[in-house]
C-alpha cells in the first residue's frame, strides 16, 4: 500500500513537474513568438520629425508583420542629440565602439565618406531599388553615393536660392511681369551672374540699397555654388580625391573680389553675425541675398524687421522672389546647392531586414510632406511634392524645380579642410589683404600640405 501511495505521489509530482515544464515551454514559445524588436534611431538638431516619422513608419510595419502572420512587434526608440555636429559624430563613434550605437543614424550626406571608410555603416544598394524610392529626384542619389555604392537614403533636402528684393526692382522701374519672370529668365540662361552684378551696381548707385549683394558671413557650402557655376569639379570619384580646379577657383575668387572692389558687399561681411545679416536682408538694405529656403522660417521666428518684427511666409513672398544662381555664361545652366539629410544604417545592427523595411516605409509621401512643411525642407520623392499639404505651401512649392539644377558637396573625408581654406581665401580677397592670384597660390600650398595625396590639382 505504501508502495502504491509512493508511486502515486511520485507520479503526481512528476505530473506536476511535466505540466509545469510544458507550461514553461509554452510560455517560452509564446515569448519567442511575441518578440518585441527595439530599433534605435537618432538625429540631431531641431527637426525631430526625422525620428518621429520612423516611429509612425513602425506602426505600418507592425500592421504588415501581423498580416504576414509574424509575431514580431517593432518598437522604434527615438533619440535627439543635443550638442554640436562635431560632438554628434564623436558620440556616434564612441557608441559604435561600445556597440550601443543607433540602428538608424540620421546625418548630413557629407559624413558618408568617413562613416563608410570606418565601416560604421552598411551599403543600401537594395533599398535604392525598392519601389518606394523609384521616384526620388534623380540627382539626389549622387549625394548618397560613395566608392560606387549607395550608403544612405535621402531623408529630406533643400535649395539655396538667391533672394531678390521685389520692392527695389519696382523702384528701378521693373514691371510686375518682369519681376515675376526673373526666375524663368535665370532658368533659361538669359540673365547671367554678370547681369546680377550690374543690376546690384545700378541699385546701389541710385541709392536704393546700402549693399548690392549679401552672402553668409561664415564658412559653409554656399561658397561652392559659385565654383560649380564656373564649372568646377571638386571631387574625383574614381581616385577618391578632392580636386582643386585652379581655373574655376580663380574665377570663384575673382567673383568675390569684384563684389568687394565695387563696394557691393559690407566691408566686414565675413565677421558679421547672422542676426545682422538677416536684419540687413529683411529690411531691404540689399538687392540680392545668397540664402536658403529655411531662411523664410528663420525670419518668422525672430524680430528681424525693424517695424514688423517677425514676418511670415506670405509677407516674404510679397516682398522677395527666389531664383537659381544665374549661369556664368549667357545660355548656360544655372545652379543651386543642396544639403540632403540622410538615413544611414549601422553595420552592426542585429535587425538589418526590419531596419530596411522601416526605411522603405518612412519614404511615404504624406510623412515626407508633414516633415517638409513643418521644417521648411524639400521632399526627396516627386510623389511627396504632389501632396496637397506641400503644394499649398507658398514658399516650398515655388522652388521644388530647383532640385533639377542642384549640386552637392563631396562626401570625401577631407572636404571640410578644403572648404575652410577656400573660405579663408574669399575672406582675404574681400578684405583686400590678398589678390585673387596670391590667395589661390596660398590655398594650393595649404591644401597640398594638409591633404597630401588625397588632393588632386587640376591646372
Amino acid at each position: 500500500m505504501k508502495k502504491m501511495v509512493s508511486a502515486v505521489l511520485v507520479s503526481a509530482v512528476l505530473g506536476v513537474g511535466l505540466l509545469s515544464g510544458c507550461g514553461n515551454q509554452e510560455e517560452s514559445a509564446n515569448a519567442k513568438e511575441d518578440e518585441v524588436v527595439v530599433i534605435k534611431a537618432q538625429t540631431a538638431g531641431a527637426e525631430k520629425t526625422r525620428v518621429d516619422n520612423l516611429v509612425k513608419a513602425a506602426e505600418e510595419l507592425n500592421s504588415q508583420l501581423k498580416k504576414e502572420g509574424k509575431h514580431t512587434t517593432v518598437q522604434v526608440e527615438p533619440n535627439i542629440f543635443q550638442g554640436s555636429w562635431d560632438d554628434y559624430a564623436k558620440q556616434f563613434m564612441l557608441a559604435f565602439k561600445a556597440k550601443k550605437e543607433p540602428d538608424i543614424y540620421a546625418t548630413g550626406h557629407e559624413n558618408i565618406g568617413w562613416l563608410a571608410d570606418g565601416h560604421y555603416i552598411q551599403t543600401l544598394d537594395d533599398v535604392k531599388k525598392d519601389k518606394s524610392y523609384s521616384d526620388v529626384f534623380p540627382k539626389l542619389w549622387d549625394s548618397v553615393k560613395y566608392n560606387g555604392h549607395v550608403y544612405a537614403v535621402p531623408q529630406d533636402t533643400e535649395a539655396r536660392p538667391v533672394f531678390y528684393n521685389k520692392d527695389v526692382l519696382k523702384k528701378l522701374g521693373w514691371s510686375d511681369d518682369q519681376i515675376n519672370s526673373l526666375p524663368e529668365r535665370v532658368k533659361k540662361g538669359e540673365f547671367t551672374l554678370e547681369d546680377m552684378t550690374k543690376l546690384a551696381e545700378e541699385a546701389k548707385a541710385k541709392g536704393l540699397v546700402q549693399y548690392g549683394v549679401i552672402h553668409r558671413p561664415v564658412d559653409g557650402p554656399d561658397f561652392q555654388e559659385i565654383a560649380y557655376d564656373y564649372g568646377a569639379k571638386l571631387y574625383d570619384e574614381k581616385d577618391n580625391k578632392i580636386v582643386l580646379d585652379k581655373k574655376a577657383v580663380a574665377k570663384q575668387l575673382n567673383y568675390f573680389h569684384d563684389l568687394a572692389q565695387k563696394k557691393l558687399l559690407p566691408d566686414n561681411l565675413t565677421s558679421m553675425d547672422w542676426t545682422s545679416v538677416h536684419k540687413t536682408v529683411v529690411n531691404g538694405k540689399s538687392l540680392f541675398f545668397y540664402g536658403g529656403i529655411w531662411n523664410v522660417f528663420n525670419w518668422s521666428q525672430d524680430n528681424f524687421h525693424d517695424q514688423l518684427g517677425k514676418v511670415d511666409a506670405k509677407w516674404v513672398d510679397e516682398h522677395f522672389g527666389m531664383m537659381l544662381i544665374p549661369a556664368a555664361d549667357k545660355g548656360g545652366k544655372p545652379v543651386t546647392l543642396s544639403h540632403p539629410f540622410v538615413y544611414t544604417v549601422s553595420s552592426q545592427t542585429k535587425h538589418p531586414e526590419l531596419v530596411q523595411r522601416l526605411l522603405k516605409l518612412v519614404a511615404d509621401s504624406k510623412l515626407q510632406a508633414e516633415h517638409d512643411v513643418t521644417t521648411t525642407h524639400l521632399p526627396v520623392t516627386k510623389k511627396a511634392a504632389e501632396e496637397p499639404k506641400f503644394k499649398e505651401n507658398i514658399t516650398l512649392s515655388k522652388v521644388t524645380y530647383m532640385l533639377d539644377y542642384t549640386t552637392f558637396l563631396p562626401n570625401a573625408q577631407g572636404f571640410p579642410t578644403y572648404s575652410k581654406a577656400i573660405f579663408g581665401a574669399i575672406q582675404a580677397v574681400e578684405l583686400g589683404k590678398k589678390t585673387p592670384e596670391a590667395a589661390l597660390k596660398d590655398v594650393e600650398t595649404e591644401l597640398k600640405s594638409s591633404l597630401g595625396d588625397k588632393l588632386k590639382v587640376v591646372e
